[in-house]
C-alpha cells in the first residue's frame, strides 16, 4: 500500500499536467498525424559539440503527395512546443540589407549538387526567405515573486527551445551533405529543414511607429532571427513562431507550395530529358 501523503488526486495531476507542455506535445502529435503528416515524437540526435544526447519534440513530414517520377521537394519541420502562460513578444524588427546571407534564412539540401533545377527557379523567392515579419529579438511576459506587474525576460525554456531548434536544423543539414556527396545520383532532390516554436498561448510583435510611437499587434505567426555559436563559427537560423491554433493551416500551406515546387523542378527534368540534358 502507498502512504496517505503519496496519493494525489486526479484533479491535481490533470491540473498538473494542463498547465505543463507535456499534454501540448500530445495534442501536436494527434492533430498533425490526423492532418496526414508523418510524425516523430521525442527525436534524439547526438550533439556532434557535446556528444550529448539531445531531444526534439517532435519533427513532421508531408505525406505522399502525387508522384513525380526523379523529383521530390520534402520540408521537415522541425517543432518545439512550449506551453506560455503569458505572451511572447517579437521585437525589433529586420531591416533589409543587401549584405543578407539568405543561406542563413533557408536551410535545405540538394541533389545532385550542383543541381540543374536551380538554374531555373528561384528559391529564396519560391520559399519566402525575406523580411516579412521578421524580428531580431524576443521576450516574455512573466509575474515574479507574487508581484502584480510584468516583467519582459529571456526565459532560460525558451531559449533552450529555441537553440535546439536551430542545432538540429545545422546537424540534419550537415548529415544529408554529408550523405550526398558519397551517394551521388540523378534524382533531383529537395529536403527543407523547418525549424518552429510553437506556442500555446498569446504571440504578439512590437514596432515603432515614425513618431517613435510602440505599436502591438496580435499575430498567429512572426518569425525570429536567431543568431548563435557552433563553436567559433556564428550562425544564424530563423525560427518561426506560431500560435497553436494556427499551427495546421501554416503547415498546409507550406505543404501546397512544396507540392506546386515539386510539380515546376519535374517539368523542368521533363524538357530537359526531352532534350538530353539529365
Amino acid at each position: 500500500m502507498l502512504p496517505e501523503d503519496s496519493l494525489v488526486s486526479k484533479d491535481v495531476v490533470r491540473d498538473c499536467l494542463e498547465r505543463s507542455g507535456y499534454l501540448m506535445e500530445s495534442r501536436l502529435v494527434r492533430a498533425l498525424s490526423a492532418a496526414d503528416f508523418f510524425v516523430e515524437p521525442n527525436v534524439s540526435h547526438k550533439d556532434p559539440r557535446t556528444g550529448k544526447a539531445r531531444e526534439i519534440d517532435l519533427t513532421a513530414e508531408s505525406g505522399f503527395g502525387p508522384f513525380r517520377p526523379g523529383v521530390t521537394v520534402k520540408t521537415t519541420f522541425v517543432i518545439e512546443a512550449v506551453n506560455n502562460r503569458y505572451p511572447v513578444v517579437l521585437l525589433t524588427e529586420r531591416p533589409s540589407t543587401p549584405n543578407a546571407d539568405f543561406e542563413s534564412y533557408l536551410k535545405f539540401g540538394i541533389t545532385p549538387n550542383p543541381c540543374p533545377f536551380l538554374d531555373g527557379i528561384d528559391i529564396y523567392e519560391e520559399k519566402a526567405a525575406d523580411w516579412e515579419n521578421l524580428f531580431s529579438q524576443y521576450c516574455v511576459l512573466s509575474k515574479k515573486d507574487g508581484r502584480e506587474e510584468f516583467m519582459a525576460s529571456h526565459p532560460d525554456d525558451i531559449y533552450s527551445s529555441i537553440l535546439k531548434a536551430a542545432e538540429y536544423t545545422e546537424d540534419q543539414m550537415m548529415e544529408f551533405e554529408n550523405w550526398s556527396s558519397t551517394e551521388p545520383d540523378k534524382y533531383w532532390r529537395m529536403f527543407i529543414w523547418h525549424p518552429i516554436l510553437v506556442i500555446s498561448g498569446q504571440l504578439l510583435t512590437a514596432k515603432l511607429s515614425s513618431n517613435g510611437e510602440l505599436l502591438l499587434q496580435e499575430t498567429p505567426l512572426a518569425r525570429l532571427e536567431f543568431n548563435w555559436h557552433d563553436g567559433d563559427t556564428r550562425k544564424t537560423t530563423v525560427i518561426e513562431v506560431i500560435r497553436e491554433d494556427f499551427l495546421l493551416e501554416r503547415l498546409d500551406f507550406i505543404r501546397t507550395k512544396d507540392d506546386a515546387l515539386e510539380e515546376k523542378i519535374h517539368a523542368q527534368k521533363i524538357d530537359g530529358e526531352s532534350k538530353g540534358i539529365s
